[in-house]
């Protein structure tokens, strides 16, 4: 009898330990939401949205609204949006609350919803939605480009490589930090669909992929990041797709950046050997084998590589992380 490999077990215990129930009822709410909307089903909508829910956004003129959602549905039931293209970016439950970031486009403005729902009687419902609205940049005249002071990774696109099981914030604020700094992020994983972060027992938190491993090349891409977390760093070790990914990057001489965990991937595809890194303290002899000089310091700058140990050690990454994703390739 073959036995599969241990990261491989490990993987489907913590998977089938996660409430992927609620994770799946919550996206059905969703979809009620979505789907009434685009087809004006009222049926759909009220089943969506619990009676005293509201909506709430800011006017152009700064004030505050609040929208009961009884009276959104009467409108959008009149009005069904046919046009609009809607997209669950993230989703988090924990216990008996959830949130759903979801991004809106119609012919005219693009929005972005962050939907409250609470598990009533058993069931999931809306309870709230927080929206803002802007016009298609593709639909108005284009805004004057933003400097490069401000917007130094402005024109570059990054792609973040994780599976299930990734560290929240690990991944979420070096995203946050470089859609800030001006680049382009894709989140890509081995399948399509979604993908869980590794969190505690009774929450569940998910995104969309933007594009699978399969379908990604690294002649797209101006840099790497790769977060870290056990569960996801192990199991990509195994996807020889990943580590021949990551090894496009090296070669090119892209810039790549990898913290705790994630420094397992890049040692795989050959990545540390002749350079100065660090990672979660675990790693060290790993990445000592691999060819590296281990430092315990909250970031390492190593020619196109920059690491880092753990979450506390973020807010140094990220600035590093921008700095050297804003120059050039060098070896």
């Amino acid at each position: 009898m073959t036995l599969a490999p241990l990261p491989s077990i490990l993987l489907a215990i913590w998977l089938s330990a996660t409430p992927a129930d609620d994770a799946e009822a919550v996206r059905a709410v969703v979809a009620d939401y979505t789907e009434g909307v685009k087809s004006g089903d009222s049926a759909r909508l009220h089943r969506a949205f619990h009676l005293e829910s509201k909506l709430l956004y800011v006017k152009p003129d700064g004030t505050f609204t609040a929208w009961a959602s009884a009276d959104y549905i009467e409108t959008v039931v009149k009005n069904p949006a046919t046009g609009r293209e809607d997209k669950v970016l993230q989703l988090d439950v924990a216990g008996t609350a959830a949130m759903a970031k979801v991004s809106v486009r119609t012919p005219k403005f693009d929005f972005i919803d962050y939907i409250s729902l609470l598990k009533l009687g058993g069931k999931w419902t809306i309870v709230s939605k927080v929206f803002h609205r802007e016009p298609r940049t593709d639909a108005a005249t284009p805004a004057a480009p933003l400097t490069a002071k401000s917007s130094p990774l402005a024109g570059r696109t990054v792609a973040i490589l994780v599976t299930h099981g990734f560290n929240l914030p690990e991944m979420t604020e070096t995203r946050r930090a470089l859609e800030e700094a001006g680049a382009r992020v894709e989140l890509i994983a081995p399948n399509e669909g979604t993908v869980r972060a590794e969190t505690k027992a009774g929450r569940t938190s998910e995104f969309s992929v933007d594009r699978v491993l399969s379908e990604a090349r690294p002649d797209a891409y101006h840099a790497l990041y790769l977060p870290g977390g056990t569960p996801s760093a192990d199991s990509l070790r195994l996807v020889p797709e990943a580590v021949t990914f990551v090894q496009g990057f090296l070669q090119a001489k892209k810039p790549v950046a990898a913290i705790c965990h994630g420094l397992w991937l890049l040692a795989d595809a050959g990545g540390v050997k002749g350079r100065r890194v660090t990672s979660f303290p675990s790693l060290r002899l790993d990445l000592q084998n691999a060819g590296a000089t281990w430092v315990n310091e909250e970031v390492v700058v190593d020619g196109m590589l920059v690491t880092s140990r753990w979450p506390d050690d973020l807010p140094a990454f990220n600035r590093q992380v921008v700095t050297r994703f804003a120059r050039p390739a060098s070896p």
